[in-house]
């Protein structure tokens, strides 16, 4: 029996918005960001909706992700977006996999790996002008980058940079950053280096920073339809593509004063009709909401009371007209003439959206749909495959019987 708790993503609504980009920043090369499985919305599947958009690259952040992409069909470049251990070189060249090189000694093996085959394998190398996380520190990067390009067994196909402040009120140090990037570009150009893709723009500076689309941009939050800071609504008619939902699986009626939940942060001024959700921070409805938070419940807001659980959280809806159990709820979306967006909620609590779509769990359904109609579902329960069952079996034997008790590889959420 299917639980109730879902995230439905909007395909059309991802594919919209891959094209309003492209339509912002002039038609340049779309490097779609889904990284943390697709922001939460489901890595294979959003990949394959915006490569019918017109997507022309893929970022992601580690080996596993960029395999799993590859493993479901998705043929366009991979681009990994940091660095990955030097074990990870031949998983990278097997699958045809884009490493970011951020620095020489990482070039250097994978040349000679990748120059063992006889065919030259592409590479996007990150130029640091100020995150200061990884990269080649720009003063440096003219030298180190020709260096590179030179090593047998590579083919420098992209550079590119991460803007360190671009969702800040004001662009002073971006506009620091592109200097310094633009000096790298012109010095390569000089000593007649031009990569087919430079890029810089993250979902921010798509919105505010045209200077920086160069060939190629870089979103990550905007495609998924949410804005990174409020004020940048309206720059682009982006649609958002998530929906957090789930239904009222308890109702109970209260008199005034009592308290409710753990630790008893919540005591009601009145009676009250308090409402169960079978939603919790284990979830992804974080802990952060508790006795701060609101949902929809037959189109209107009802206040989050109490500490949010693990797996439960309560609701007052006293001033919801003919609620009954079994409604549906909405977290995050829209119902009726209400709608929660995901960067409303965040920075109700002080976070930032890509925290609330990327912490939406495993055991929560997705339910995939094109204009409105269901077209896949991932699965509400873990699978754990056969062999490693198996070899759990061999080494705890004590479990052996459970284990295969739990039939074809797979076990239930918890």
């Amino acid at each position: 029996m299917a639980r109730p708790t879902l995230a439905r993503i909007e395909l059309s609504a991802l594919m919209h918005n891959a094209r309003e980009i492209k339509k912002l920043t002039g038609g340049r090369k779309l490097c779609a960001v889904v990284k943390a499985d697709g922001y939460g919305h489901g890595a294979p599947v959003v990949a394959t909706a915006l490569r019918a958009a017109g997507a022309d690259m893929f970022g992601v952040a580690t080996t596993e992700e960029a395999v799993e992409l590859r493993e479901c069909g998705i043929e366009e470049p991979i681009l990994l977006l940091t660095a990955v251990p030097r074990e990870d070189i031949d998983e990278l060249l097997r699958h045809d996999i884009t490493p970011c090189i951020v620095e020489e000694g990482f070039a250097e093996e994978f040349a000679r790996r990748a120059g063992q085959q006889n065919q030259p394998a592409p590479v996007h190398i990150n130029v640091d002008t100020g995150m200061r996380r990884v990269g080649i520190h720009y003063p440096d990067a003219v030298d180190k980058v020709l260096r590179i390009a030179n090593m047998p067994g590579i083919r420098v196909k992209g550079v590119f940079t991460h803007f360190a402040r671009s969702d800040a009120d004001d662009l002073d140090f971006c506009y620091q950053q592109l200097r310094r990037f633009r000096g790298v570009l012109n010095g390569l150009k000089d000593n007649g280096l031009e990569p087919p893709f430079v890029h810089a723009a993250n979902s921010c500076a798509v919105l505010r920073l045209p200077e920086s689309h160069f060939d190629a941009v870089r979103p990550g939050l905007i495609l998924y339809g949410i804005y990174p800071r409020s004020f940048l609504k309206g720059r682009a008619g982006l649609r958002p593509a998530l929906s957090f939902r789930t239904h009222i699986m308890h109702l109970k009626r209260v008199g005034a004063d009592v308290s409710l939940g753990y630790g008893h942060t919540f005591t009601t001024d009145r009676p009250s009709q308090i409402a169960t959700l079978p939603v919790g921070y284990h979830d992804g409805y974080v802990r952060d909401f508790s006795n701060e938070g609101s949902v929809l419940v037959r189109g209107h807001r009802a206040p989050v009371v109490g500490r949010i659980c693990m797996d439960q959280t309560l609701v007052d809806v006293t001033e919801v007209p003919g609620v009954r159990e079994g409604d549906e709820v909405v977290l995050y979306g829209q119902q009726g003439d209400e709608s929660i967006n995901v960067g409303e909620m965040a920075e109700l609590v002080g976070g930032i959206p890509y925290e609330l779509t990327c912490a939406i769990g495993r055991r929560v359904r997705r339910e995939f749909t094109v204009d409105g109609h269901t077209v896949g579902e991932a699965p509400q329960r873990s699978m754990i495959p056969t062999p490693l069952l198996h070899k759990m079996s061999l080494e705890l034997p004590e479990l052996d019987g459970k284990k295969r008790a739990a039939g074809e590889g797979q076990l239930g959420a918890a």
